[in-house]
């Protein structure tokens, strides 16, 4: 019983922590630098070719990349990006979408990696990483200025 009271509490604790952080404002700079660094872990994830499939499964390669950006349309423009780092992830963005259209909608993650498309990809999402490290990761908890 006491067990079970103890969790009942850190539980609801946990919840009340959860919905205060989901009530927390942020500054859409913080957010944009918080989306700039996931770029750049998904940048280094997809610049290892053939073991980001491995290590990720193929769907999960896809769907790893598109959590971040858009099916469709556009990249989303950041204001923590130059017109450097922006056309480094268009870059990134039209490999990944002309793989997904070049690929069945079900495979193996060998199929995949026989198509040779994460290994074309791989260049590509490093130099886009390359790019974005030049100026490093941002903070995630403090704005910082314009000219980061």
């Amino acid at each position: 019983m006491s067990q079970r009271l103890t969790i009942g509490v850190s539980c609801t604790s946990t919840a009340d922590m959860f919905q205060k952080r989901m009530t927390d404002a942020i500054a859409p700079r913080l957010l944009d630098q918080r989306i700039r660094n996931r770029f750049i872990e998904l940048f280094d994830v997809l610049s290892k070719g053939d073991e980001a499939v491995r290590d990720l499964g193929w769907a999960e390669y896809f769907n790893y990349f598109f959590d971040w950006f858009p099916d469709e349309g556009p990249i989303q423009l950041l204001s923590t990006m130059t017109d450097q780092e922006t056309e480094a992830a268009e870059r990134v963005l039209a490999a990944m979408r002309d793989a997904c259209d070049a690929t069945p909608r079900f495979m193996t993650d060998d199929d995949l990696i026989s198509t040779g498309w994460p290994q074309r990809i791989l260049p590509i999402a490093k130099q886009a990483a390359d790019i974005f490290l030049r100026r490093g990761r941002f903070d995630e908890d403090v704005v910082e200025p314009e000219s980061s």
